[in-house]
């Protein structure tokens, strides 16, 4: 088995980089990190990388396939209206709009790719650690659920918190979604 933890970035400021609060929140979910790390991967994206900073890891790859993408843009309008009305985050108006959902599949499919390229550098037990951004991440995290449902994760990924890829050669053979702890909930969801 391989081990790939996704963490969405944390909480930005007004430019591009974190902000206090950010900086403060990544903080507090080293907790929820592992003790070692074989690679560290981040997006290009500045939030991502000062979220590893953060840390204490100064020594990664980036990748572009980890880049921030709206895995719902062709259909962002019909989307983001729709979760307006209702009062919902955009990623769960994706299931009342097929073709949006579709999209986000396929999306999830290809940034699954992505995590099975970075296992693929992993000795066997080998843990990497990557650094994204939500939407994405959870449409590939769902590939590891039976339903195919936000439910399934417990909602939407929230700023430095994360989901664990473990695979089996080239079978997704799981997930593990890591929310930060809450006063009624466990740090740590397995689903397999």
């Amino acid at each position: 088995m391989k081990y790939v933890e996704v963490f969405r970035h944390s909480k930005r400021g007004e430019g591009k980089g974190l902000s206090e609060e950010g900086r403060e929140l990544a903080r507090r979910a080293q907790s929820l990190l592992g003790s070692h790390y074989d690679l560290c991967v981040s997006s290009p994206k500045e939030r991502a990388r000062e979220t590893l900073k953060a840390w204490g890891f100064e020594r990664y790859e980036v990748d572009e396939a980890f880049t921030a993408a709206n895995p719902w843009e062709p259909f962002d309008a019909q989307v983001s209206k729709l979760a307006k009305q209702r009062g919902i985050i955009p990623l769960a108006a994706c299931w009342d709009v097929p073709e949006a959902l579709h999209y986000l599949q396929m999306q999830g499919e290809t940034f699954l790719g992505a995590v099975k390229r970075v296992a693929r550098k992993l000795p066997e037990e080998g843990r990497a650690l990557v650094v994204s951004h939500g939407g994405i991440l959870e449409a590939a995290a769902l590939l590891g659920c039976s339903r195919y449902h936000l439910d399934e994760l417990g909602g939407e990924i929230g700023f430095c918190e994360g989901v664990v890829f473990i695979l089996e050669g080239e079978k997704l053979a799981g997930i593990e979604v890591k929310h930060l702890p809450k006063t009624h909930l466990s740090a740590a969801t397995a689903l397999f």
